[in-house]
């Protein structure tokens, strides 16, 4: 059970300044095996607008808090494994992860009667007589709000949205003073809204595994004309489809003379923001039409950054919004505060870092739009010093832009795009601001992966026809090339005016080229004269090593590069950079290694019915060697080693062979010695970049990230301690 006290609203100084403020005290019950439970508490408050600084928000729980938060990732089946390890080895200490703090005192509520709330001497919020309430918040260095906030119409009891109880005051006046740190306080007022809530929110479980996921989000808007509109939405997905199976949505209203009015608002959503630290997508316009008062609103709100916080899944957004539209068929003006927490629980970690798609398709589009213009024309064949006169504008979009496009529509996993803005994110600087970066990863990549297919004679990539196949070779070669260049477009716009750091910039990108071409030349002259020397020296010492150093250079030097260029642009120093470099060159290899596994399993595991597999013994007809297979060399007996490879050698093996082959590579252990390699390489590299990182959300992602690139595939969906088998 969850019990919440919220207060909000809108101030203004005596010069005029205008200032906005919230604050969220929570309590929660969770029912105990045996015994008394023990109940939790947390505190969100926010400012913004005083003193013309930047806005201030801040996340605090006990420690009671942060032990229900481990005890419920550790029991959720349904969480990622990858995740949950890295979640539980964030929480192990019993301190929250920032920016959530740990409350420095006791808290204490009152048991009956009046509001009597007492926060770790961060906040405090008491009723008075006359049905006021003192709310006072102090930040580290000072105070930070000292409010009356004062109702002025009676209470809206909730109803409507499932078994939720409370009331919501829509209308208060709000008197008192606010201060930011080393400045006087200043006097304000302005109005306010006061909510109480009381209700169960948490899911139905079913053997310890969640059936589904919930996000709400409530609008409570007070028109200039008088009148105040309460609207929540709650909306349950499955944890599969991620379709919507129940919604529930209502509205309170109440008139300028008090009268109350029971609503079933008709509620759409008209735009979205991701947030690039979160992943998050928040709705932040929505179309409101209340028939029970002939009401038509369109409610807008200001979007900052979303509130990080792991109480509400990774974060939630807590804003100011403006109100337009018509009541009554008038003309009627506004403003709003808005919440929304979306159901956000990470079950699948590429289904997670796959939201990042919907920003990158975004940023692709503005880089290669759907058609074609002199602008375009320009901005593609730039820097070459002479007029783009003469060229066909439709010519060049037809052979550069739908090439690429081709790819970048389906997206990818979104990992290696997830990396850079990551970087940045760990070293404190919000990556919002740099998202053509995303579209600057994902081009690069859809280019090689368009050469690739060319080198490799594929003849389907991401579910669609390979680029060669559709545009010819030639185009798809010179299209690929071209978009190498793709960061020069952007950098003006992305990077500092600062010569030193765009040289640091750019000699990264090339280094990646550079390294990402070396790594093919060994892919495409493949391994073959080396694994028959490994065969008949039943050593495959050398072959692992070269191997390894195509999977760094093809893979992992491109991921690192993009690690450095986050945190360039971050102004980090060497030793973090270069730490950062180096773990996600470990995630890029690792996720190589377990690449070749994903091909085994297609060949010994069918796939669920109606399921896709990328993979699927492709490797092994084609005569490739890999590391699982390299790594059997010594695993198994010299005489079958060789039989098998024989039958394999050189491509062309029937599916009986490919199987028999991938069963044996699969049960002599030679599997478990590549997840173990590619585990090891994966935490060397983090035990040293762990300690320079200060604690994040994002860090608990980059943590997850990592265990599944070591980790992949179905074969591994539980943890024994060690590993996921």
């Amino acid at each position: 059970m969850l019990e919440r006290w919220a207060l909000r609203g809108r101030l203004c100084g005596e010069a005029g300044e205008s200032s906005t403020f919230a604050v969220m005290f929570l309590r929660g019950v969770d029912a105990a095996d045996a015994g008394p439970s023990v109940p939790w508490h947390a505190l969100l408050w926010s400012r913004s607008g005083a003193g013309g600084r930047e806005p201030a928000v801040r996340t605090w729980m006990d420690g009671q808090a942060v032990a229900m938060l481990r005890s419920a990732v550790e029991a959720d089946g349904a969480m990622d494994p990858r995740v949950r390890a890295a979640l539980a080895e964030a929480l192990a200490d019993g301190t929250p992860v920032p920016p959530d703090r740990l409350l420095p005192g006791p808290v204490a509520v009152a048991a009956t009667g009046r509001v009597g709330l007492e926060y770790g001497g961060v906040a405090a919020l008491r009723e008075a007589a006359d049905g006021s309430y003192r709310l006072t918040v102090l930040e580290e260095n000072g105070l930070g709000l000292d409010l009356v906030v004062a109702p002025t119409r009676a209470a809206l009891p909730h109803r409507g949205l499932g078994d939720l109880g409370g009331h919501c005051r829509p209308r208060c006046d709000v008197r008192g003073v606010i201060a930011v740190p080393g400045e006087r306080p200043a006097a304000v007022s302005g109005s306010g809204w006061y909510d109480h809530t009381t209700g169960a929110d948490l899911p139905r479980m079913t053997g310890g595994r969640p059936t589904a996921d919930a996000g709400w989000s409530r609008l409570d808007i007070g028109l200039d004309c008088g009148w105040d509109i309460c609207v929540g939405d709650v909306r349950v997905q499955d944890l599969v489809s991620r379709r919507v199976t129940d919604r529930l949505t209502a509205a309170g209203v109440v008139a300028p003379d008090g009268t109350v009015v029971r609503a079933r608002p008709h509620l759409a959503e008209s735009s979205s923001w991701t947030s690039l630290a979160t992943l998050n997508t928040y709705p932040t316009s929505w179309e409101v039409r209340l028939p029970e008062v002939d009401a038509q609103l369109t409610v807008t709100a200001t979007v900052d950054q979303d509130i990080r916080s792991l109480l509400f899944g990774w974060g939630l957004l807590c804003t100011d919004a403006e109100v337009r539209g018509t009541l009554g068929g008038r003309p009627v003006r506004g403003r709003a505060w808005v919440e929304v927490v979306p159901a956000q629980k990470v079950t699948d970690i590429v289904e997670y870092l796959g939201r990042l798609q919907k920003v990158t398709r975004r940023e692709v589009d503005l880089l290669y739009p759907d058609r074609p213009s002199p602008a375009l024309t320009a901005s593609l064949l730039g820097g070459c010093g002479t007029s783009t006169e003469g060229m066909s504008d439709t010519t060049v979009h037809e052979t550069m832009v739908r090439p690429i496009r081709h790819l970048t529509d389906p997206g990818g996993r979104g990992w290696r795009t997830f990396v850079c803005c990551a970087a940045m994110e760990l070293l404190g600087v919000d990556s919002g601001a740099y998202a053509p970066l995303l579209a600057v990863v994902e081009v690069i990549h859809s280019a090689n992966l368009a050469i690739d297919d060319v080198q490799d004679g594929s003849t389907s990539r991401r579910g669609v026809p390979a680029v060669h196949t559709v545009y010819g070779v030639p185009t798809a070669i010179n299209a690929a090339t071209a978009a190498y260049f793709v960061l020069d477009r952007v950098i003006e716009e992305v990077v500092p005016d600062d010569d030193t750091l765009r040289l640091g910039v750019y000699q990264r990108w090339i280094r990646a080229l550079r390294a990402a071409h070396g790594g093919q030349a060994v892919d495409i002259a493949g391994h073959t004269e080396a694994m028959d020397q490994a065969v008949a020296a039943h050593d495959p010492t050398a072959l692992l090593g070269r191997i390894q150093a195509a999977h760094r250079f093809k893979t992992g030097l491109p991921a690192r590069a993009f690690a450095e260029i986050g945190g360039l642009i971050a102004r980090g120093d060497a030793p973090r950079i270069d730490a950062l470099g180096e773990y996600f060159e470990a995630v890029g290899t690792a996720y190589q290694i377990t690449d070749d596994l994903l091909d085994l399993h297609g060949a010994t595991i069918p796939a669920p019915q109606g399921a896709h597999r990328k993979h699927c013994g492709e490797d092994l007809r084609a005569g490739k060697v890999t590391t699982p297979l390299a790594r059997s060399v010594s695993l198994l007996p010299a005489e079958e080693i060789s039989r098998l490879w024989r039958s394999v050698r050189g491509g062309g093996a029937d599916a009986a062979t490919v199987r028999e082959v991938a069963t044996a590579v699969t049960g002599c252990g030679a599997v478990q010695a590549c997840y173990e390699e590619a585990k090891a390489h994966v935490d060397a590299a983090w035990h040293r970049l762990e300690p320079l990182l200060a604690e994040s959300v994002t860090k608990v992602l980059v943590r997850a990230l990592g265990n599944y690139a070591a980790l992949r595939g179905t074969e591994v969906p539980a943890q024994d301690g060690v590993l996921w088998r």
